[in-house]
Order: C-alpha cells, then structure tokens, then sequence
C-alpha cells in the first residue's frame, strides 16, 4: 500500500499535474487564437488590407504557436498572447469587446491606426496591462471611460494622446500608483487638472497639451519630485501664471507652457532647474523682463520666449549657457542690442528675434561657431554690416533680415553657401553687386533682394532646381536680362521690375514650366515681346509696362489659359489688338494704354469686361466705345504734328509720373503698418506669425486657385511655414459678420485628419481672410486629369478614396450641427506632402439645424457634373447631395475622366457610364468595369476596382433614398468582400 505523501505517491500527482498545466496552457494559447481571428473584422484596411497574415491555420497542421507569427503579436513562453502592437497601420475599425479576453496582455498599442469609436468596457479586464498606447488616432471619441482603469494596478505608460475625447480628465488614473507616463494631450477634454493628480507619486511624464482646459495652473504638481517631462500648454486657456513652486521640480528636463493664456512675469525659480533641457513659453500674455536666473539653466538646448510682452534686454549672464540651440525671442517688446557673446555660444544653431525694438548692429562672430542653421531678425532696427561668417559651417538654410537698416554688400560666403533655401534680406539699404554665387545656390528656394540699392549687373550665368521665388526689384542694377534665368526649371515668380535692365527680353525667360508671375516693368528693355511667351501655360500675371517694347502683341497670348493680369502699358508697341484675346477667359485685368497701337478694338467676348481705361493713349485705336476710325488720309496729315505733340507730353508726363511714384510709394509704405493694424487675425491654434504677414502675401503671383467662394493665395510665413490665403468674395462666409464668427468659429474646432485644418482668419469690416494648412500635392482632380495622371495608381487612388470619405463622414455624422459641405468634387480633395486626402473648400458649407436650412445659404449648390439631380427642382440640399457628388468623384477615379466634356453636350460621367454599361453585350461586373477603367491603370486589382465601381453606381442612384449614407459608404470601402454569388444590379 502506498502511503499519500510517498515519493511513489507523488509521481503519479505530478505527471497529473504537468499534464494538466499543457492542457491548460494549450487551451489558452488555442483560445488567444479564436480571440485574435475575432478581432481582425473589426480592425481591417483599406481594400481589406491590414492584418493581412492573421490566418487561421489549416486545422491538420494546427500549431499552438501559430498565432505567435502573426505580424505585431507577441507571446510568452506558453503561447499566451502579452503583447500586442499594430503601429502605423491604416486600419478603419474599431476596438472590438473581444480584446477583454486577452487577459494577459501586458502591452496593447495600437498607435496611428485610424480607429474609431469609444473605448469598450470589456478593457477592465486586461488587468496585466503595464503599456496602454492608442495614441495618435484621431478619431476615438466619446468620454474617456475611466472606470476601465479600475483594475489595471500594474499599469505604468497610459497614451491616449490625439484622439477625439471629451469631458472632464479621468480622476481615476489616481488610482494607478504604479503610472510613471500619462499623455492625455490632443483631445477635447475639458475643466480643470485635477490637484489630486499629485498623488500619483512615481509620475515621470506628464501631458495635457491641445486641450480646452481652463482654471489654474495647478501648484500641487511641485510635489511630483520625480517628474521629468510637464506639457501643459497648447489651447488650454488658463487663468493663473506660472507657479514659483515648479523651481522645485529638480528631475525637470522639458516644461512646455506655450500656448495658453499664462499671464504674469516668468518666475526667476524656474533657474534652479539644473536638468532642464526645455523650456517653451511662447504665445501667452507674459510680462516684464527675462530672468537673468536663467542662465543657471546649465543644460538647456532650447528657449523659445517669442509672442508674448516680454520688455528689456537680452540677459548679459545668458553668455553661460553653452549648450543653447534654439533662442526665439520674437514678437516682442525687447530693446537693445544682440550681445556679442551670441555669437560665441558654441552650439547655437536658430536665432530669432524678428519684430522687436533691437537696434546696433549683429555680432560679427556670428556664425562662427560652425552650427548656425537660422537667422531671422526681420523688423527691427538693426544697422550696420551683414556678418560674414553666418555660413561658415556651409550648414545655414535660412537668412532672414528683411525691413531693418543693414547697409554695404552681400558679403561673398554666402554666394558660397550650398546650403542655403531662403535668402530674404529685401528693404534695407544694401548696394553693391550682387555676388554671382547667390544666383547659383543649388538648395535656394526664395531669393528676395528687392527694395534695395544693389547696381552692377545680373551675372551671365544661373543654375538653381528648386528656386521659386526670385525678387530683385527696386534696385538699381543695369546691363541685360540674363538668358541663363530660364534655367531655374521650377520658378514661379520673376519680379525684376524698377531697375534699370536695357536690351531685349531674352525669349529663354518664360522657359520655366511652373512660372505663374512675370514683372519685369520700369525698366529701358527694348524689342519685342518674343513668341515664347505664349508657350509658358501657367501663367497668371504679366507686367511688362513702362519699358520701350516695340512690334506687335503676339497672337499667341490666347494660349495661355490662366493669365489673368497682362499689362503692357507705356511702351511703343504697334498694330492691332489681336482678336484672340476676346476668348481668354480668365483674363480679368488688361492695359494696354499709352502704345502706338492701330485699328479696331475687338468686341464681344472678354472684351466686355475691360474699361476703356485698358485701351488709352493709343490715337489709332478706334470702336463704338473709343470714337470712329480716322481715314487713312486725314491719319496721314495729322500723324507728324501729333507725334510731336506726344513727344512733349510723354516727356511731361514721365518726369510727373516718377515724382508722383516717389511720394507713392513713401506714403505706402508708411501707411501699410498703420493698415495692418485695422486687421484683426483670430487663431485656432498657436501661429508664429500676425494679421501683417498673411496681407503681405495677397499679391497676385501668390494665387494658386480661384472659385465662387473667393482667391486662394500661397502664403509663406516668416518662420518658414507655408498657409493656404482664402480671400472670400464680398464681406466673407455669412450674411452678416456675427454669422460669419460664430460659423467660422464652429469650422475653427474641427479637427480631422482627412478634413483640411482651418489655422484662424484674418477680418476687417470689408473683407474675410481664412488662414488654412497648406497642402503641397495640390487637389486630386488638378493631379488625376493632369499630365502626372497616369502615376496615379490603383492603390494610390483607393486610399485617396477612403481617406476622402471618411473626412466627410465626419462632416455628416460627427459635427453638430452637422456640416453639408455643397460642393464636393475632385478639386476639393487636397493631398498633403505624403498624398493623403483631406476634404477642402468650406466656402458654400452652411450648417443645418433641426429646423430648416440657413436663409444665408447660397443659390447654389455644387458644381457642374456634381450636382445631385433632384436639386434641378427641388433647389435644396442634404446629406445625400453630397453622397452623389461624391460618388462622382469616384467614378473619375475609376475611369481616369472629367465628370464632363469628354462625352459630348449634355453628358456627363454617370450618363456616360451608364450607356456604356447597357450597350455591353454580355453585361458582369468585371465587364462593367473593364469598359470604363482608366487605361492608363496596369496591374490592378479587378475586384478592389469593382468593388468602388459599385460603391459609385450607388452613390450616383437618381433617388436620394436609395444612396447609402457617408458612414455606410466608408463601411463598404473599407471591408472588401469576397464576390458575392449573386451580381446585383449596377444600375
């Protein structure tokens, strides 16, 4: 008899119990498996892409390991899945209930993933959790279920940063002793930080930045003596300064407070920091001067003081702080000089103080230190020489010192400078030659010398891809016109007007593809107007007035099909008007006043919109408007004595005209500051720039598009940052200007990924200036139906698809009031630099309340080939008006064509598709598809491409009840089914 507790006893107990153990283990791991499949509906991609590898494994080769491969899972030692991390992926789902059961992850990220929806409950029970990230989504929303928290003692990284929540900051983290990070910033939450967050002792890193909090500052965190990391700043609007007591955060290497309403002086106790590495305090309402304290910041990399009230001068005692980078010290109310010891500082790389009081001259060791990256002193009164040195390292991108007093010539280094992207040192008094080498940068985007007093020549030769912007008017250079600035490939703007240039336009000068603005005015040029201006398709403004042009006006200026500004007043040109003219549309602005130009005015077409201003000063010309045509004869007689008589009078006229420009432009430019100050600029979140700067773009070579809602200017900011300049026709987007705020207002708290970020707006009593991100790829139709169409490639059009609807399911169905945007089309979906899609263009949006549409709404609703039918008798909109443009924009996806004027009169894509798809002989899906697909397409998926077409065809349906809503369409798009047994019908 074996007695319990004997060895030979305990054997069999054990193998019990081991066996047990695997059994258990294996049904764990073939549990976490099913748990695992169940999630993946819930989390897929665009064209059920995404998880692509999670599996289910062939039930002969069933493996218990099998799940461990999937791509972002981890497992432990028996199969359990504790890690899960999904990163950057373009997911479209949601977070599933399924993940409770996962309850023994340790780590659950799934960062930048585009979910959606609130957090399930079922997360309570994921209690071995010590990461949670869901960071940078964007669109999880609702209330932050803190009550989730409850069981998660072990937690130690909590990262709900950007995302969509709302409500009041989770108290429940309190709980969470063991929290070390808690990113909270980027969402909607609202109220005030908790005092009781103090209590979380351990917490190394704090963030609630680009919130809508409110109340105090709270000075209980001076107890959180293990803080490293404090981001407070960024829409919070606080009611309180900076705490004295957070100079007793020794552990503190960042404090970001910019950005939210701090008032008061900066505390000198902030100097007792020692590991502080940063410390940003710009955009808020900080007074008196800079604590010289802070020069005991013996570890501080990055000071950034700039857009507040800050008085005084720059600390002599900041010469100790030798491990600074970044100083910007803009936008202030700062006086003196820039101290010698700046340019001594051995790791200084960006210096900006632009619009100050500084005067004296910059230190001229600047530069030396071989790491200078930026300088930006513009607006202020600084005098004397350029330092030589700025680019000694070869390493400086940025040369900034318009509207100062700086005197003498470009020092020769810096047309030696490879690095250098944007020179911009207009409005000073600089002469000199301009160095050869500074038309020769090979990284140089902007190149703005204008108003100074250069002389000398332009250099024979130029080279320069990436060039831009090339300004050097009001100087006082001579000699010819270089034929070598046609080789600058991606100039947009040529301003060389008010010099002194003489000889012939060289025809290489509208050689670039991109030029938009051409003004070359105020000069001695001679000859005539060469042909190769009419083969320069892009472009908008030409000013070649004021010169001595002869021969005739080319005949080719029809081809030029954007050009809305041609001005060739005050020259000697001769002949007739071309009658080609009257058909250049967009031509809005013509002078052609003070010529020797003959024969009849043309009439009708886009002749009707020119004054008789436009015509002036040329006695030959004649019209119903402009008197009869003199005979021959008597033209003859009186030709000599009136030729003389002009002589005298131009003479008179000229010398008035030039003394009437000097007073001009004297009073202009003492009035613009003084007119700038009537502009109100109201921001959406933190802009480095002011009303001033957006009004200095709004110049006719910066536009880059024009529509019913207004002119869309480029705009680069002093910084180096480029915005979008909506100009809104008449007095802005609403029937009165309380109208216009609180609409404006609602669209300046929208954020979205697909949707394009309103920035703020800048408004006078007359005019509406909207202030948006600026989107590098232009619109998808300007790319889609362009020369590069063909590189648009399945993939890349799909994306573009879903990115496009999800922004307006947004508009739908998460705004409130919800937003119906009236003029969906492809010109209206933006591409930033990576080519995602944002949904643009909220010029014709109103907003619809429960009880009818807005008696400020606009007469129309669309554009032609995107207007739902039934608004042709019913003259409103809803949701589904959208539904059906958009399913437009799909269809020009699919088949690569304009929604019309490929088809014939009256028919446009749907019309045409439709025909199509009837005429087909043995009718299918694929048939349907392969009549109609974009022949430049190759290698594309067949049933992803059905599966939009079809997507469309609904979209497109006459009924408006029978087409699928925005939320149903982002459904359908981002679940790509298997094809289905029965085909229904496209049409």
């Amino acid at each position: 008899m074996i007695r319990m507790g004997s060895p030979q006893a305990r054997v069999p107990s054990l193998l019990c119990f081991a066996f047990s153990s695997l059994l258990l283990s294996a049904c764990s791991s073939s549990s976490d498996l099913d748990v695992l499949l169940k999630l993946k509906p819930a989390l897929t991609g665009p064209g059920g892409s995404g998880l692509h590898d999670w599996v289910a494994p062939n039930p002969s080769s069933l493996s218990p390991t099998a799940h461990c491969s999937f791509s972002g899972v981890s497992c432990d030692r028996d199969s359990r899945v504790v890690s899960l991390y999904v990163v950057f992926v373009p997911l479209f789902g949601y977070i599933p209930p399924e993940i409770g059961l996962l309850d023994g992850l340790v780590n659950l990220t799934l960062a930048a993933d585009n979910l959606t929806g609130p957090l399930p409950q079922e997360m309570a029970k994921l209690t071995s959790l010590r990461l949670l990230n869901l960071s940078n989504n964007g669109l999880l929303n609702g209330s932050f279920p803190g009550e989730i928290l409850a069981g998660m003692t072990e937690l130690e990284v909590l990262d709900v940063y950007n995302n969509n929540f709302t409500g009041s900051l989770p108290v429940e983290v309190v709980g969470l002793k063991k929290l070390r990070e808690l990113h909270l910033g980027g969402n909607y939450f609202t109220g005030e930080i908790p005092e009781a967050f103090a209590e979380i002792e351990g917490l190394e890193y704090f963030g609630v930045q680009g919130n809508t909090l409110t109340g105090k500052v709270p000075v209980s965190f001076a107890r959180l003596k293990n803080l490293r990391g404090l981001y407070l700043g960024y829409f919070n609007n606080y009611t309180s300064g900076i705490p004295p007591e957070f100079g007793l955060l020794s552990q503190l290497e960042v404090l970001d407070m910019g950005n939210c309403n701090l008032s008061g002086e900066i505390p000198p106790s902030l100097g007792q920091l020692k590991n502080l590495n940063t410390l940003f305090l710009q955009v808020n309402k900080l007074t008196g001067t800079v604590p010289p304290e802070l020069s005991d910041l013996g570890s501080l990399m990055s000071l950034d003081l700039s857009i507040n009230s800050l008085t005084g001068e720059i600390p002599m005692s900041f010469s100790k702080l030798k491990n600074l980078k970044l100083l910007n010290l803009f936008r202030n109310n700062m006086v003196g000089s820039i101290p010698e010891f700046i340019g001594d500082l051995p790791n200084l790389e960006v210096l900006k103080v632009w619009e100050n009081n500084f005067t004296w001259k910059l230190p001229e060791n600047l530069g030396r230190n071989g790491r200078f990256l930026e300088l930006d002193v513009t607006s202020n009164h600084f005098t004397g020489l350029i330092p030589p040195d700025l680019c000694k390292s070869g390493k400086l991108k940025y040369l900034i010192l318009m509207e100062n007093n700086f005197f003498g010539p470009i020092p020769e280094g810096l047309g030696k400078c490879p690095s250098l992207q944007k020179v911009r040192i207009a409005k000073n008094w600089l002469n000199g030659t301009i160095p050869a080498g500074i038309f020769n940068l090979p990284k140089a985007e902007i190149i703005e010398l204008n108003d100074n007093i250069f002389s000398g020549e332009l250099p024979r030769e130029m080279s320069g891809d990436k060039l831009r912007i090339l300004s050097v008017s009001n100087n006082w250079v001579s000699g010819e016109i270089p034929p070598a600035i046609g080789n600058f490939k991606n100039l947009q703007t040529l301003s060389l007007e008010s010099n002194r240039f003489s000889g012939k336009i060289p025809a290489e000068l509208f050689s670039p593809q991109n030029l938009s603005k051409v003004s070359i005015s105020g000069n001695k040029l001679t000859g005539e107007i060469p042909d190769s201006i009419s083969q320069s398709p892009t472009l908008g403004l030409v000013d070649l007035s004021r010169n001595k042009l002869g021969g005739e006006i080319p005949k080719g200026l029809s081809n030029l099909k954007i050009l809305s500004v041609l001005n060739f007043s005050w020259n000697r040109l001769t002949g007739e008007i071309p009658d080609e003219i009257r058909v250049m549309t967009s031509l809005t602005s013509l002078d052609l006043s003070n010529n020797d130009l003959s024969g009849r005015v043309p009439l009708g077409g886009q002749f009707l919109v020119f004054n008789d201003s436009s015509f002036a000063g040329n006695p030959g010309l004649c019209s119903p408007r402009h008197g009869p045509c003199p005979s021959p004869l008597s033209f003859a007689r009186n030709h000599t004595s009136f030729t003389s008589l002009k002589v005298i009078i131009t003479v008179t006229g000229l010398v008035t005209v030039m003394l009437f420009i000097t007073v001009t432009v004297y009073v202009m430019r003492k009035r613009r500051l003084e007119r700038s100050r009537s502009w109100k600029l109201t921001a959406f979140q933190r802009l480095d720039f002011k009303a001033k700067d957006v009004l200095e773009c709004l110049k006719d070579e910066n536009i880059i598009g024009k529509g019913g809602a207004g002119i869309v200017y480029r705009g680069s900011m002093p910084y180096g940052v480029d915005v979008a300049i909506k100009r809104l026709v008449g007095r802005g987007g609403g029937c009165n200007d309380h109208g216009f705020s609180a609409e404006i207002q609602t669209l300046g708290q929208i954020r979205h990924r697909n949707i394009v970020r309103l920035l703020g707006y800048v408004s006078n009593k007359d005019t509406n200036l909207l202030l948006y991100e600026y989107m590098s790829n232009g619109s998808l139709g300007e790319l889609l139906h362009g020369p590069k169409g063909g590189h648009l490639q399945w993939e890349m059009r799909y994306r573009i698809a879903v990115e496009a609807a999800m922004g307006l399911r947004y508009l739908h169905h998460d705004c409130s009031p919800l937003i119906i945007h009236r003029d969906v089309k492809s010109n209206n979906i933006l591409l930033d630099s990576d080519f995602a899609a944002h949904v643009a263009d909220f010029g014709l949006a109103k907003f619809l309340q429960d009880s009818g549409a807005s008696e400020c709404m606009s007469s129309v609703a669309g554009s032609y080939g995107y207007i739902a039918p039934e608004y042709a008798y019913t003259l409103k909109v809803d949701e589904k008006s959208d539904v059906y443009s958009f399913g437009v924009v799909l269809l020009e996806l699919v088949a690569g064509r304009r929604p019309v004027g490929d088809f014939g009169d009256g028919v446009d894509i749907v019309r045409w598709v439709r025909k199509t798809v009837s005429e087909l002989s043995q009718p299918s899906e694929a048939a349907s598809v392969l009549a109609v697909v974009d022949p430049r397409l190759s290698g594309y998926p067949l049933e992803s491409v059905v599966h939009l077409f079809k997507t469309a065809m609904r979209c497109v349906e006459d009924e408006s009840c029978r087409r699928p809503t925005m939320r149903e369409v982002v459904n359908v798009l981002t679940n790509l089914p298997t094809p289905a047994v029965a085909e229904p019908n496209l049409l």
